[in-house]
């Protein structure tokens, strides 16, 4: 064998053995996580600790908006930007729990404070006691927006929630795609993430902008009410917490109470009827469903990503407490 031939022998097999070796590093890494259980608590730690960028494709109902999402950790503040690029221009800031709403088409900024986990979409948290309601699944590997991904399925043992694909990077643990299924798998709505930069550099929002000729609202808190009881919930779902806050535009206040059962989340508002027009037909966008109803001269707004028997349940067993403490029925 001639040394031209031993070279380029070596040289055929040395890549083949470097591409081998290579293999063997990213199956061990990837072997760490063995259970969608540790894929998605993975994903939550990467996504509340990694600094990112990246552009957000959101379709529903044949619909397709694009985003721009920044999301960065300093001193242990989370600050997060969410720039609509599609109309209506808009753009919602985060630092800590401070949210700022701007609407440049208005000349409107709405601020509030909201303990939220993300900007980029209600995602499942750690995966504890859920399994008497879903059943995780390892789906397959491959690649995503170019970066190896492991698909993640969340399927639903009742009717009273959806399931959830999601692909995760297999580098960094962030979600690539989120699709929302109904029973039949079919996708409801879906986010994917592309132009994904981590580690990169954030220029967090200052509040010192000028805003000459802005209206400004604060939505304020105030202490949150007990004088309503949720008498019907679907099994595995609790009450998270409640607030209060007044509506900016009217100033009337609104009672917010969260619901989760650790996966889907369902918000229910309640205010007084100011006698406006209303509609109390449900609705149903991708998938988001919402229940409204009038009682005892109060309009109760019920709102989630799950189908709409879950929210007519909770809506229709929202019961208003009389002065004695005991609850009424729904009319």
């Amino acid at each position: 064998m001639t040394a031209a031939e031993m070279k380029h022998g070596w040289s055929r097999w040395g890549m083949g053995w470097l591409w081998l070796a290579c293999s063997l590093v990213a199956s061990a890494e990837e072997g760490l996580l063995k259970s969608p259980g540790q894929w998605l608590d993975a994903m939550v730690d990467a996504m509340q600790h990694l600094n990112y960028q990246a552009t957000v494709v959101y379709s529903r109902d044949n619909r397709i908006r694009l985003f721009k999402l920044a999301h960065q950790v300093r001193d242990g503040v989370i600050y997060e930007h969410l720039h609509s690029l599609s109309d209506p221009m808009r753009k919602v800031v985060r630092k800590a729990d401070k949210i700022s709403c701007y609407f440049p088409e208005r000349k409107t900024l709405v601020e509030y404070h909201h303990r939220s986990d993300s900007l980029f979409a209600s995602l499942p948290s750690r995966w504890k006691g859920q399994d008497k309601f879903y059943r995780l699944e390892l789906g397959g590997t491959g690649h995503m927006v170019s970066r190896p991904s492991r698909e993640i399925l969340i399927r639903p043992l009742d009717d009273y929630r959806y399931g959830r694909r999601l692909w995760i990077d297999t580098e960094t643990h962030l979600p690539l795609k989120l699709e929302l299924l109904d029973q039949q798998d079919n996708v409801l709505e879906s986010l994917a993430v592309t132009d994904l930069k981590v580690g990169a550099e954030i220029q967090p929002e200052s509040d010192d902008h000028s805003h000459e000729g802005w209206t400004i609202l604060d939505r304020k808190e105030e202490e949150p009410q007990q004088r309503w009881r949720l008498a019907r919930l679907p099994e595995g779902f609790r009450e998270l917490r409640r607030s209060r806050r007044l509506d900016p535009v009217e100033g009337m206040p609104v009672d917010h109470v969260l619901i989760s059962d650790g996966v889907a989340t369902v918000s229910v508002y309640i205010k007084e009827n100011d006698g406006h027009a209303f509609n109390p037909t449900n609705l149903k966008r991708g998938g988001v469903s919402v229940y409204r109803r009038i009682t005892d001269g109060y309009v109760i707004t019920v709102v989630g990503d799950v189908p709409v028997r879950t929210v007519r349940m909770i809506g229709q067993g929202l019961e208003l407490k009389n002065e004695g403490g005991d609850a009424r029925g729904p009319e």
